[in-house]
C-alpha cells in the first residue's frame, strides 16, 4: 500500500485538516484508506498536530456527498462509525481532497444515531454563501445516509469494515 496525503477544508477554502494515511484501494467510485492508531493529523483550527486514537477504514466517494469512517481499532471509546456530509472527494497527484460541509453523523457503541452540527451547517450557508443546489444535495446525502445506517449496507456495514481492517493489519504485520 502507498501512502497519500488527505487534506479537507471548508466550503470557504480554509484549511480544515490534514494528515498521511495507506491508499488500500481506488475504484470509479470510491477510495478506501487504512489508518491505524497513531496517525498524526494537523488540526488547522487549533494550529496544532495530534494523535490519533483509533485505527480506521476511511471510504471516501468520487459521487456521494459523504464519507464513512469505521472506528475499527478502538481505542478512544467514542464511537463505531462517523460520517461526514461532505463534497465529493478528489483524488489528486498529492492525494485526497475533500470539502467538509458541516453535518456529520456519530454511531455511538450502543448504535444509537446522532446527527450532528445543524447549527454549524445553517450558519455557514449564510456565512459561506452556500448555493441552493449545495444545500439540496447535502441534505439529500443526509437521507441516503439515515437510510443506509438503517440497512446497515455498504458503506454502513461496520462489522464487515472491522473485518477487513483486521485483515489488512494482518497482512501488513505479516508481510
Amino acid at each position: 500500500m502507498r501512502k497519500v496525503m488527505v487534506l479537507s477544508r471548508k466550503y470557504d477554502g480554509t484549511l480544515r485538516d490534514e494528515y498521511e494515511t495507506h491508499l488500500y484501494a481506488e475504484t470509479n467510485e470510491s477510495i478506501t484508506l487504512f489508518s491505524p492508531p497513531g496517525v498524526k493529523y494537523r488540526d488547522h483550527r487549533k494550529s496544532a498536530w495530534f494523535e490519533a486514537p483509533d485505527g480506521l477504514i476511511e471510504i471516501y466517494f468520487k459521487n456521494r456527498w459523504y464519507n464513512v469512517w469505521h472506528i475499527c481499532e478502538q481505542v478512544s471509546g467514542t464511537n463505531l462509525i462517523y460520517i461526514n456530509i461532505c463534497m465529493p472527494a478528489v483524488m489528486k497527484s498529492t492525494g485526497i481532497v475533500w470539502v467538509d460541509l458541516d453535518l456529520d453523523y456519530r454511531v455511538h457503541l450502543d448504535l444509537s444515531v446522532e446527527k450532528l452540527d445543524q447549527e454549524e451547517f445553517e450558519q455557514n450557508t449564510l456565512k459561506m454563501e452556500y448555493p441552493p443546489s449545495l444545500i439540496e444535495k447535502a441534505y439529500l446525502a443526509c437521507k441516503e445516509v439515515e437510510a443506509g445506517l438503517t440497512s446497515r449496507a455498504y458503506p454502513f456495514d461496520h462489522e464487515r469494515q472491522v473485518e477487513l481492517y483486521k485483515q489488512i493489519k494482518n497482512d501488513l504485520l505479516t508481510g
